[in-house]
């Protein structure tokens, strides 16, 4: 925090040179006093999380406290920032990382900055299953299970969103923002509710270069309507730069599609569903671990396109609770058969998009919560000309939703006016009735 801070000398050396009454020198004091408190209202822990066994970085590995659910991610570098409030004092600092051994260490123990040496862990499947059935059997005893490993009771999260999105490494896009997100009944139909209390996008960005000359003459159109717009006394709306890179953020990415990708209840992805399993290929791969408890790894492939995708991951499974611990996958979007026409006579050719996405949970008193969510998408398009070189662009978008604060004993509704709406503009609909700043959030370090 950015207060400056008199000394005690300092106040007194006032009060007695400008002869200012006792009761000033006390509110002088008061006010020292004051803003000392504030000074020191919370601490940031910094460290670094990396490798044991070969000194690298571990990026998104889970940096939490114990008792208070108070927590943050590594980047890609390995690095945190931790912001703790001044009175937790009685707790642990817990590092995980499937995979890895899970660390802990005392609060009071720890300054910054912080080093934390992880070691890789694997568990040899055959001291866990003696006569295992196939990986289907697991997958459908994991949805089976969901009632009992994920919470039935409201619950609400405090969550730290960013996504870009990139033309040929130049930032279209930049935005962050914190979320307050309600779920009334995890296992129901109910809607889970969101808010979003803080949010910011980069001050410099790129304008959308492809198919530039086409816009340009679309402009000189708009422009003479805004000329006779303004002869008649009518409004004309400005056009924010970068908004042409809003039609790809809605198809692809934003925050909605992230909030969404934990509900493994209405949502579940094909893979996991029993009736899709002929268009899949399952496999046990190398098992693992998380918080030092066995995980079966499910590795799956689809064997042509489902609903428009090619893709294969893994699915990582606690084999004591049959709970699913975390989901990886990646592949690509086939352009579906009746939109190529459509394309090849507009002159443009997409390469198929390729994706990566990542959904993770956190156990908390026997229950599973999300915890981290993230998606990654490349695409290749093209303009054709015929008298003139073609437009080529790649596009990039990152987006990443990480928990830093869980709340599940007093959970409250966000009001129907101020629940989060992804056909509107996010800047529009702030509400920030905490009254946080952006000091107090725990982030991906940059």
């Amino acid at each position: 925090m950015n207060f400056f801070i008199a000394s005690p000398d300092f106040t007194l050396f006032i009060a007695r040179t400008a002869r200012i009454p006792r009761v000033i020198s006390l509110l002088a004091i008061a006010l020292f006093i004051s803003l000392q408190s504030s000074a020191q209202s919370e601490r940031i822990l910094s460290g670094q999380v990396t490798d044991a066994s070969n000194g690298e970085a571990i990026p998104f590995a889970t940096v939490t406290l114990k008792k208070n659910l108070i927590g943050t991610i590594t980047n890609e570098f390995g690095k945190f920032d931790l912001h703790i409030p001044a009175e937790i004092t009685d707790d642990q600092l817990i590092v995980t990382l499937i995979g890895f051994q899970y660390m802990e260490f005392p609060l009071s123990s720890l300054t910054s900055p912080v080093s934390v040496k992880l070691s890789p862990v694997a568990i040899d499947m055959k001291e866990v299953l003696i006569k295992p059935q196939p990986p289907t059997y697991y997958i459908t005893l994991a949805m089976r299970s969901l009632k009992s490993n994920y919470p039935s009771k409201p619950f609400e999260t405090q969550s730290y969103y960013r996504e870009n999105i990139k033309e040929n490494e130049n930032y279209l896009r930049g935005h962050e923002g914190v979320f307050k997100s309600y779920y009334p009944a995890f296992q129901d139909s109910s809607k889970n509710q969101h808010k979003l209390i803080l949010f910011r996008k980069a001050e410099t960005i790129s304008e959308l270069a492809f198919m530039k000359k086409e816009r340009l003459k679309d402009e000189a159109k708009e422009k003479k309507k805004e000329a006779k717009a303004i002869k008649k006394g009518k409004a004309v709306p400005k056009k924010e730069v970068g908004e042409d890179s809003l039609k790809i953020g809605e198809v692809f990415g934003g925050p909605d599609n992230l909030l969404k990708m934990a509900d493994l209840f209405r949502g579940a992805d094909n893979f996991l569903d029993t009736t899709q399993f002929k268009n899949y290929t399952y496999s046990f791969a190398k098992s693992s671990s998380f918080n030092n408890a066995a995980l079966m790894v499910i590795q799956f492939k689809s064997r042509g396109k489902v609903d428009h995708t090619r893709e294969e991951g893994k699915i990582y499974i606690d084999i004591a609770t049959n709970a699913i611990v975390k989901i990886e996958s990646h592949g690509t979007y086939v352009i579906p058969t009746l939109v190529r026409p459509v394309l090849f006579v507009m002159g443009i050719g997409v390469e198929n998009p390729k994706f990566v996405s990542s959904l993770e949970f956190q156990e908390i008193n026997n229950l599973w919560y999300p915890k981290n969510m993230q998606y990654n998408l490349d695409m290749n398009v093209e303009k054709k000309r015929m008298f003139a070189a073609n437009d080529n662009s790649n596009f990039k978008i990152f987006g990443f939703l990480t928990v830093n604060k869980l709340n599940t004993t007093s959970a409250t509704a966000v009001p129907a006016a101020k629940r989060f709406k992804s056909d509107k503009k996010p800047e529009e609909q702030v509400y920030n009735d905490e009254q946080l700043n952006w000091s107090e959030i725990n982030m991906i370090k940059r």
